[in-house]
């Protein structure tokens, strides 16, 4: 049983927020020195030094090792699951890449009408019959 107090990426991201470095890489507003006052008195700056890409001591989302990995399997223990990932953009990447791991060219699938646009890309990506 892992300990589900822990909280690995967060611990992670709130190290490197606090660490000064100069920020030569995106996102451009450079950990808040780039962003309007009034958008630093709405949300306040913390939130955009906690804004940061996939430094090495921050992991890969896309191949996970350290505290990612660290961070997934705490959820995926937390879920009962036996894995789980972690989705950029929402669910509308977990929605295509279902779509496109188990349909292929000519594949009926059933859908409803009110489908989401994400599902539609993946039917058009997947080359699926609706």
């Amino acid at each position: 049983m892992l300990d589900q107090t822990a909280a690995p990426l967060l611990t992670t991201l709130q190290a490197s927020a606090q660490r000064r470095h100069a920020p030569f890489y995106t996102p451009g507003h450079k950990r808040g020195q780039g962003i309007s006052q009034l958008l630093a008195d709405w949300w306040g700056k913390s939130v955009f030094q906690a804004d940061l890409p996939e430094l090495p001591e921050l992991d890969n989302l896309f191949a996970p090792t350290g505290v990612i990995q660290e961070a997934q399997q705490l959820a995926a223990e937390a879920f009962g699951a036996e894995k789980t990932w972690f989705l950029v953009n929402g669910s509308t990447v977990g929605v295509m890449a279902g779509i496109l791991a188990t349909c292929g060219m000519g594949d009926k699938i059933i859908m409803p009408r009110n489908i989401h646009q994400c599902a539609i890309a993946g039917l058009v990506l997947s080359g699926a019959i609706p």
